[in-house]
């Protein structure tokens, strides 16, 4: 879809969020396409390890996003939050180029703080540039920028094998260092674009110049803890996921208290939000297996060629980007048409094809690496329909939920609620690092053993999916008449 697309059918400011955020993306996806290959074996770590401790950094850096999103509802504006987190970025990136592994922890601990600060806010901006909730371009827009993230992730697995036998991994680090001052250029050269939206909350401390000040110490004394908390917090990945279930607990009691606060249709569809919210959980859980497990396993066991073009482990991430950019537009396309003639599929049906095809990913691996793996050895074309089948599943989820939590949260709470949304990946990560174990790689391993071990990995992957895929469908009508509940609602 061309830019005059963009001008003609959607808000002008999704111009620019969609570049700040494919920008920002190829920095942040190079540090996912490189952090398990280099926990591995840039610090040696055992799989155990490195699934414990990259699930314990995901986690915490989507339950970040639940405090962000509460500031920038509160204090600071989506505007503001997207600066700071912006700056915390660049410099989290500044930190993991020093190859020592005490700046490694330290690096990871400002990027959880600057991705809670980032990620929930660009997305909660995109939602104030539609005329209310029920505005038809809110799915295809949310589809389109969702387009941009995964053009930022596509990049990056495409040319970081080379860049790595080149530069070492620090030359990994640098490109995102890169990447995030290009991301903050854009966005802070096209702000006007915005017209307001994202702006300063009008009860906020920051409109007082006496207490400003106060607010401002205050704030980064308190960002400043909170990476200390979390450098020694990452040393203790295996006890990351109890605390993220406390937390993730008390959100939800939170979260359920503004519930009941609100009246009538609000209070429905609120929770209806909440419901919906809780249910991506199995996706994101599944879908943290593509950055783990599925990695080593290409490394182990895949063959490195394809087409007569040799193909990396790290390589292997650039397909579901590429699939989601694929499938995007057309899904973008799809729902407007369905939109006008009155036939779009419920988000609840979305949610759960979506967990369906995540499924069925699973068992084509399964299958492949149950019957055709030559000599230990299974062909890429395997993967590669693997990610077209999630990527699809992706595609009917996460925009949508993007979408859903700004058309059904109210105004004043939709920061919080979008942190929510990324509260259940954090939950998600954490679980899927502890799943991503039953795939575990012992070094005196040969090819047909861990060929096994990840073959019956696999097929468990599929089965646990396919039940939550059921259970989707099966809260479907619940899920629909909360969603449109009739006026007389409670």
């Amino acid at each position: 879809m061309g830019m005059a697309s963009f001008k003609d059918k959607q808000p002008q400011g999704l111009r620019l969020l969609y570049a700040t955020e494919l920008t920002e993306r190829i920095a942040f996806y190079t540090l996912q396409t490189l952090l398990i290959l280099y926990m591995s074996e840039g610090l040696n770590l055992s799989d155990d390890r490195a699934y414990l401790l990259f699930g314990a950094y995901s986690a915490l850096l989507y339950l970040t996003a639940v405090v962000g999103g509460y500031l920038a509802d509160r204090f600071l504006g989506f505007q503001k939050a997207i600066l700071f987190g912006g700056w915390l970025f660049v410099l989290s990136y500044l930190l993991l180029v020093i190859p020592d592994q005490h700046f490694f922890y330290l690096g990871l601990s400002v990027n959880i703080v600057a991705n809670g600060l980032f990620k929930p806010n660009v997305t909660s901006i995109l939602g104030e540039l539609y005329e209310g909730p029920e505005d038809p371009r809110r799915d295809a827009g949310y589809t389109l920028f969702y387009m941009g993230i995964n053009i930022g992730s596509l990049l990056p697995p495409l040319f970081l094998g080379g860049l790595i036998l080149w530069f070492n991994w620090q030359g990994g680090f640098s490109l995102a260092v890169l990447a995030m001052l290009v991301a903050m250029w854009i966005f802070l050269k096209g702000r006007g674009q915005l017209k307001g939206a994202g702006g300063i909350p009008l009860a906020s401390l920051y409109h007082h110049r006496g207490k400003k000040r106060v607010f401002l110490i205050l704030f980064f004394s308190v960002i400043t803890l909170v990476i200390f908390f979390l450098y020694l917090l990452l040393h203790f990945a295996a006890e990351v996921d109890l605390f993220v279930g406390v937390v993730s607990i008390l959100f939800i009691l939170m979260v359920l208290y503004l519930v009941f606060k609100e009246k009538g249709r609000e209070r429905v569809r609120m929770g209806a939000a909440l419901l919906l919210t809780i249910i991506s959980t199995a996706f994101w859980t599944f879908y943290a297996q593509q950055p783990t497990s599925l990695v080593l396993f290409a490394k182990r066991n895949m063959r490195k060629e394809l087409l007569g073009i040799p193909l990396d482990a790290e390589a292997t991430l650039f397909f579901s980007p590429f699939f989601i950019i694929l499938f995007c537009p057309l899904l973008s396309k799809l729902w407007l048409y369905l939109q006008h003639r009155r036939r779009d599929w419920s988000t609840p049906i979305k949610f759960a094809f979506g967990i369906l095809l995540m499924a069925l990913g699973f068992l084509i691996l399964g299958i492949g690496t149950r019957f055709f793996g030559k000599e230990a050895l299974l062909s890429p074309w395997w993967m590669i329909f693997c990610f077209a089948f999630q990527a699809l599943g992706e595609v009917l989820l996460s925009p949508i939920g993007l979408s859903m939590i700004t058309a059904l949260s109210p105004h004043a709470h939709i920061g919080l609620m979008m942190g929510v949304w990324f509260l259940a990946q954090a939950s998600a990560f954490a679980l899927g690092g502890k799943l991503a174990t039953f795939s575990t790689v012992l070094p005196r391993f040969t090819l047909e053993e861990s060929l096994a071990v990840y073959s019956r990995a696999f097929l468990l992957f599929f089965w646990i999916c396919f039940f939550f895929a059921v259970v989707a469908f099966l809260l479907a009508p619940l899920l629909n008449r909360m969603i449109h509940p009739k006026k007389t609602a409670l």
